[in-house]
């Protein structure tokens, strides 16, 4: 009896390690997809995740693997990459070089986590970085929102919730690990001892030996598109494009003609939106709020005095259009274009027309020598030398004065009228009204 007992038992289990095999057939016969987590985390590095996962289940890859290290970035994009691990039907490994920040929802996303030697995760107390500041601690509703994220996510994948949320939250105390008043970070030991972790590796190949993927790797790359997304996108670059594309066009409203300035603000502003349209962060609605901004800004300096309703309305649709783009980032990309234009202001009217290089921009140096210092009275008569947009030049007799439009654009040979002056400044009309 004894026997065959011990007999069914050793049918039994020899049934049970071929169901096994035959589960694990796949991943050992398929591909393992490497996906390289590195750097900021933002809206492109998400599409090129997205990119990775449509093409591993498109091609039949037996499991993706995410090779993480990275200091964080943008919840946001974080969020969108743990719904799209989430989401998946093939399995998913997490090998942790580091993993801070949006990295640990990463991490915890992938239905396997590896840490390797010297390896943490955690520290992902949202913040928030202005340019000239240390970063500061975001707001409750912010960390609360976040906390609930972490714990829907550690829950979908059996991981210790109360860990997770302590990974966002500071006040939450986790007695011999974390003080309050600082969120949790785990080393590689404690991450595998405390089950946020399911093993320790030495190697990556050890990492997906030990998760049962396949040793057969493709390692996937972010396309040239994805590469220039993510770097005109970043906070300093966008804020830099911004401001150069305004600075640029504004001292081009001050010159003759169309030039030089004139042709670069267009490109910076074009590099500005090319970025968000390469990362999917905006389209023509974004394009269409900041023209329509920009326009109302002219029609407030050219058609309106003072500064007025179309003023604010037109400062609040760039803000707005910026503010779709990019999200939770938007204050800091703003806060970049803001200091960025104020020191480029200084710069060109201040001391760029001192320069060589500026008299093909400014238009005192494109006029010196011609320009006259000789008073012009109020009703005086004269002609356009120059399109007066609204700066420019204008002859009275023998004179060659420097004269600005009082509202709208004047063509080069429009006969002028003065209808003020205050200092050195000489305000025109055409003389048709």
């Amino acid at each position: 009896m004894g026997h065959t007992f011990s007999l069914r038992a050793y049918r039994i289990r020899a049934v049970k390690r071929l169901w096994a095999l035959i589960l694990l057939l796949p991943i050992a016969l398929g591909k393992t997809y490497l996906v390289p987590i590195e750097g900021e985390i933002d809206p492109a590095l998400a599409v090129f995740v997205e990119q990775a996962l449509a093409r591993a289940e498109r091609e039949g890859a037996s499991g993706v693997a995410f090779l993480i290290d990275t200091p964080g970035g943008r919840v946001d994009a974080a969020i969108r990459i743990s719904d799209r691990i989430l989401q998946t039907p093939l399995p998913t490994l997490a090998i942790v070089q580091n993993a801070f920040s949006a990295g640990a929802l990463i991490a915890l996303s992938c239905r396997q986590i590896v840490m390797l030697p010297g390896s943490e995760i955690g520290a992902a107390l949202p913040v928030v970085a202005l340019p000239l500041q240390e970063p500061q601690a975001a707001d409750q509703k912010v960390i609360s929102a976040l906390k609930g994220k972490f714990r829907a996510v550690a829950e979908a994948r059996g991981r210790p919730v109360e860990l997770a949320e302590a990974m966002v939250d500071p006040n939450l105390e986790v007695p011999g690990l974390s003080a309050k008043g600082e969120p949790l970070t785990l080393s590689a030991d404690k991450a595998v001892e405390l089950k946020v972790a399911d093993l320790k590796a030495a190697s990556l190949y050890e990492a997906l030996q030990a998760a049962g993927f396949s040793p057969e790797v493709e390692r996937l790359a972010p396309g040239p598109r994805v590469q220039v997304a993510r770097f005109l996108t970043s906070s300093t670059v966008a804020g830099l494009l911004l401001a150069l594309g305004l600075l640029l066009l504004l001292v081009e409203l001050f010159t003759p003609g169309f030039g030089v300035a004139g042709a670069l603000g267009l490109a910076f502003l074009a590099l500005y939106f090319a970025g968000g349209w390469l990362a999917g962060l905006s389209g023509a609605f974004e394009l269409l709020l900041f023209l329509l901004g920009v326009a109302l800004l002219l029609a407030e300096a050219f058609l309106f005095p003072g500064f007025g309703i179309a003023g604010v309305l037109g400062v609040g649709s760039i803000l707005a259009s910026v503010y779709f783009t990019f999200g939770e980032n938007a204050l800091l990309v703003l806060s970049v274009a803001v200091i960025a234009l104020g020191l480029g202001l200084v710069l060109v009217f201040r001391y760029l027309p001192r320069t060589r290089p500026a008299q093909a921009l400014v238009l005192e140096s494109a006029i010196q020598g011609h320009a006259t210092e000789e008073a012009v009275e109020v009703g005086a008569v004269g002609t356009a030398l120059t399109d007066l947009r609204p700066g420019g030049v204008a002859r009275f007799g023998a004179k060659r004065v420097d004269v600005v439009a009082n509202r709208g654009f004047i063509p080069k040979g429009t006969p002028v009228r003065v209808v003020e002056v205050r200092g050195i400044t000489v305000v025109v009309e055409p003389l048709e009204e």
